[in-house]
């Protein structure tokens, strides 16, 4: 169990942090998704190690209960909507990072069309403007399960973003320019 004020980190750190390889590609991953830091994406790559790692002991017969941990395993994987019910058990070890972060909540959030990047997806999450099935998430790097429903907390947001997503094609000087003659008249 452990100490309560010490808890284990529930990922890994790569062996060698200044891999240049490595770091190249974080970085993109981080810009492509919106994340803040690289633990996001080291959060990413244990969750799917894992799977793998389920997948793996599953294959070599090693488990027991061999029906009922792979059901648990596919379960899991199809209501996250990362697999689908054709798969087979070898299709989760081809698991990549970038699956697990397409189900994150921000990545949803800008997928949908709720937000203009992922970084305003983050904000508007951490601000409380996002529901899930109705219930505010804060969130940003929850996982988000494919049946469950996402929208604005408020319309007053949705008004906001909206107008945003129609001032996106013009330049920002045309958008002052219309708000002066807004106030003028």
């Amino acid at each position: 169990m452990g100490e309560p004020r010490r808890l284990e980190r529930q990922y890994s750190v790569p062996k060698k942090i200044w891999n240049k390889q490595k770091i190249i590609s974080d970085r993109a991953i981080i810009t492509e998704y919106g994340l803040k830091t690289k633990k996001e994406v080291w959060k990413a790559e244990s969750l799917v190690r894992k799977f793998r790692k389920n997948a793996r002991k599953l294959l070599a017969g090693v488990v027991d209960n061999y029906d009922v941990r792979h059901d648990e395993l596919f379960a899991r994987l199809v209501n996250l909507g990362i697999l689908t019910k054709e798969n087979v058990l070898e299709d989760v070890l081809k698991l990549q990072t970038t699956d697990i972060l397409e189900r994150r909540l921000q990545t949803q959030v800008f997928r949908r069309g709720l937000a203009l990047s992922p970084k305003q997806a983050r904000q508007l999450i951490t601000h409380g403007h996002v529901a899930v099935n109705g219930v505010v998430r804060t969130s940003p790097a929850s996982i988000v399960n494919i049946k469950e429903d996402i929208s604005y907390s408020s319309s007053k947001i949705k008004a906001v973003v909206d107008r945003d997503l129609e001032n996106k094609g013009k330049p920002v000087t045309e958008a002052k320019e219309e708000k002066e003659e807004e106030k003028k008249e």
